[in-house]
């Protein structure tokens, strides 16, 4: 019930932007499909919970019969037959999982609860009908989201190193992301200022890196996330950069995958997550917020990597992070990227 009373005030709030800003709200149908998604995710949770078939649920909303074999698409024609009433329709279906949750609360009878579901389920869709987003599209999109965050097996996607490239030549050992790589990270004083080096094989990567900020957070050793990325997803510009290894041999992958844009999207990233995990750090948390997931997948668009599930970025960021706890809380430490496993470890090394 919570859920629904969520993801309905949810929905509300997103007609009320979308009256406010008007065409200016790019994102408002795309936004209400999603909402509307969760809030049927919700409608279906309360009918399994209490033993009902959707099906039933359904019927009893449409005034019609329905049945288990019928097709989402198949009952969305019943949509436009729903008969509007005259209060407005977002204030209707808010009222009526009002006095559906009211009436859970008191625990009453489950045939009344049962219409009361009904009529509250009703009364969504004639809201989802008067903005022309019918049932199909967000039960899709719900699916697709679901089974993206919560699969029911984690298969890590292809290397992109290992995937057919736009000129149909494979991918140079020297142009691939290193399948092991051992980084070493330590802490230096360089005057009054205290600096994290990494090298690989005894051999310097990149600049010494310090915090960039006025009240310093330990983002010094942030290239950590980067190793996280490339073992978890195998995609890291950065490190590509870093490493020498950007696909120059293939001159669309060079530059439209492995270029200045598409390091910065990844910093910008690296930089959005950790003001976002300040000050936990993600230690204890087992998972990552949706939105933060969401965010990122915006980020990415039109990048190779936008097709990684919610799951394997969520592993990455929470992989990453726990190597980046090691480092802040011993200041030096040997971090592994491993591709066999896509994963990343940790050892502890001597400050040396």
């Amino acid at each position: 019930m919570l859920g629904i009373f969520g993801e309905l005030g949810s929905l509300m709030s997103e007609i009320k932007k979308g009256v406010r800003q008007g065409p200016s709200y790019t994102s408002f149908r795309d936004t209400i499909v999603e909402e509307a998604g969760d809030l049927l995710w919700y409608f279906a949770a309360l009918s399994l919970t209490l033993g009902w078939p959707l099906s039933r649920l359904l019927s009893a909303a449409f005034d019609t019969t329905i049945s288990e074999e019928d097709s989402f698409s198949g009952v969305e024609a019943h949509l436009a037959k729903l008969l509007s009433e005259d209060q407005d329709p977002w204030l209707l279906a808010g009222e009526r999982a009002g006095t559906l949750a009211a009436h859970v609360g008191a625990d009453g009878d489950r045939t009344e609860l049962f219409g009361l579901a009904a009529s509250a389920l009703r009364a969504a869709l004639v809201a989802f009908r008067s903005v022309d987003i019918g049932l199909l599209k967000p039960i899709c999109h719900n699916i697709e989201k679901s089974l993206s965050r919560f699969p029911s097996s984690r298969k890590p996607l292809s290397l992109y190193d290992d995937r057919p490239t736009p000129d149909g030549k494979p991918i140079s050992r020297d142009e691939r992301i290193p399948s092991f790589l051992p980084v070493d990270f330590r802490e230096i004083q360089v005057g009054s200022k205290t600096v994290v080096v990494q090298s690989a094989f005894t051999i310097k990567i990149g600049d010494p890196l310090t915090d960039n900020i006025g009240e310093g957070d330990l983002y010094r050793f942030h290239d950590v996330f980067h190793l996280a990325y490339a073992a978890v997803l195998g995609w890291s510009p950065v490190l590509r950069a870093l490493l020498k290894c950007k696909r120059k041999s293939h001159p669309s992958l060079d530059e439209n995958q492995d270029g200045a844009r598409a390091i910065l999207i990844e910093e910008g990233i690296s930089t959005f997550v950790f003001n976002h995990a300040k000050p936990h750090f993600f230690e204890g948390v087992t998972g990552v917020d949706y939105r933060l997931l969401s965010t990122i997948k915006a980020f990415v668009k039109g990048y190779e990597v936008e097709d990684q599930p919610f799951w394997a970025w969520e592993r990455a960021i929470l992989r990453g992070y726990n190597m980046f706890r090691e480092l802040s809380s011993r200041r030096c430490g040997r971090v592994t990227l491993d591709m066999s496993r896509r994963d990343v470890f940790f050892e502890p090394m001597d400050q040396g």
